[in-house]
């Protein structure tokens, strides 16, 4: 019995807690990317309204590193599709695009979440049947006499 109790603590271990931290990883960096979405929503809200040419403005670069960039023509917009696909867009083009890119990415951050919690599950129940499995034998290795019948 106790090797079946080290099988399935190693499964729970080696396996599912490993399957946990991927599903956490990948909803995480979903998030991410809804932020970024997020981001580009608020900057598409707030330079719409400009109708001066060239504006200036701050850009990430990358890793939170900006510089002073010149916009010479705000007609349109590029935004990232997915797959490394850049189109070039109108800012309302770009609003529908990012809303419904925001839309896709949070079902499936949800998804993720429902995936997350069926693991979790499975644990408990593994850990739960590994506790009582533990109790049964101790109560078979020491029988229990009941002195009051």
């Amino acid at each position: 019995s106790s090797g079946i109790n080290a099988e399935y603590g190693e499964f729970v271990n080696e396996v599912l807690k490993n399957d946990l931290k991927y599903v956490l990883e990948q909803r995480d960096s979903v998030y991410e990317e809804i932020s970024e979405y997020t981001k580009l929503q608020t900057y598409i809200d707030r330079v719409h309204p400009i109708k001066k040419r060239p504006i200036k403005s701050k850009v990430n670069i990358g890793c939170e590193y900006f510089m002073q960039a010149e916009v010479k023509n705000t007609d349109y917009i590029f935004v990232d599709v997915g797959l490394g696909l850049h189109v070039q867009c109108t800012f309302e083009e770009a609003t529908r695009v990012v809303k419904k890119k925001i839309d896709q990415l949070t079902v499936k951050a949800e998804k993720m979440t429902d995936k997350s919690c069926d693991i979790k599950s499975r644990i408990k129940l593994i850990v739960q049947a590994l506790a009582e499995l533990q109790g049964l034998d101790k109560e078979q290795r020491n029988p229990q006499i009941d002195i009051f019948n």
